[in-house]
């Protein structure tokens, strides 16, 4: 059992440091990661299109796969090439959800209100942020992705930084074989 914790504590080791590096990539590099991981999904798509083409030639001559095939290596170029319009048209869209989203959540409240719930205000003050943030992101949706970026890169150092402390209490618990044990005597007992 020791040897266990101690070969899944090392294996925990990768993800520490791997976690805190990408962290640490993308809380000083958002823009430059934001870039390489488009161009690897676009390279990915571009890839299975080309696959698609291989298993048009080499095993079934359907147009269907020809066809996605196609699509599939147009997409990833365009994705590769214009990763930055894509992304402001996805995060505008999902703008316009948090927004709608947001003001569903005001109007909810409005109503907890009006029904004595006291849960009311909360539901108000969370529908404010989300609508505040809807509109954040709908204005600045490219800068918006930098600000997530950076966050998810903060949260990345975070975790490899608490995962780095349970590491350390994992080898001191094995290495001192911690382990709490009661000794109790068994009596009989008779009722009388």
């Amino acid at each position: 059992m020791r040897e266990y914790y101690i070969k899944l504590k090392n294996l925990s080791l990768i993800t520490i440091v791997a976690g805190l590096i990408i962290g640490i990539v993308l809380l000083l590099k958002p823009d430059e990661t934001v870039q390489i991981v488009s161009i690897l999904c676009g390279a990915t798509v571009i890839l299975l299109g080309a696959g698609a083409w291989i298993s048009y030639f080499a095993k079934m001559q359907s147009t269907v796969l020809a066809i996605l095939g196609t699509l599939a290596i147009i997409s990833g170029i365009v994705i590769c090439v214009k990763y930055k319009s894509i992304i402001t048209v996805v995060l505008f869209l999902f703008g316009i959800f948090v927004l709608v989203s947001g003001v569903v959540d005001f109007i909810s409240a409005i109503d907890a209100r009006r029904n004595d719930l006291k849960s009311w205000l909360v539901s108000l003050l969370m529908s404010v942020v989300t609508i505040i943030l809807g509109i954040i992101v709908i204005v600045n949706p490219f800068d918006s992705v930098m600000v997530l970026t950076r966050l998810l890169g903060i949260s990345l150092v975070i975790y490899a930084v608490m995962d780095f402390i349970t590491f350390i209490q994992v080898r001191k618990i094995v290495k001192y074989n911690i382990n709490p044990q009661i000794d109790v005597e068994a009596q009989e007992y008779t009722d009388e």
